[in-house]
């Protein structure tokens, strides 16, 4: 049986969640490192990752998410929709 779109988008959004706390240096919480390696245990941390991005001065963003790397690619695609999607209240 083939994951659904949903069971897809949780997992790469534990997956760019997990990666955002490694590099901050923080512990990656165990349901959210086991959303990001099993379709098993889907876990929804959009928000979660939505606020720390939205509190990321540009240093940080620059940092963790303009870098050059192919998670880092993919959390700057992820937020760009996450913001057509979901406006940011200013």
């Amino acid at each position: 049986m083939s994951n659904s779109n949903r069971e897809i988008q949780l997992r790469k959004t534990c997956q760019l969640y997990a990666y955002v706390l490694e590099s901050l240096g923080e512990e990656v919480p165990y349901h959210i490192e086991e959303c990001a390696d099993s379709y098993e245990y889907p876990v929804e941390c959009t928000k979660e990752l939505a606020d720390i991005l939205k509190n990321f001065d540009s240093d940080m963003f620059e940092n963790i998410v303009n870098k050059d790397s192919d998670v880092a690619r993919d959390l700057a695609q992820w937020w760009e929709m996450y913001q057509i999607y979901v406006p940011l209240e200013n």
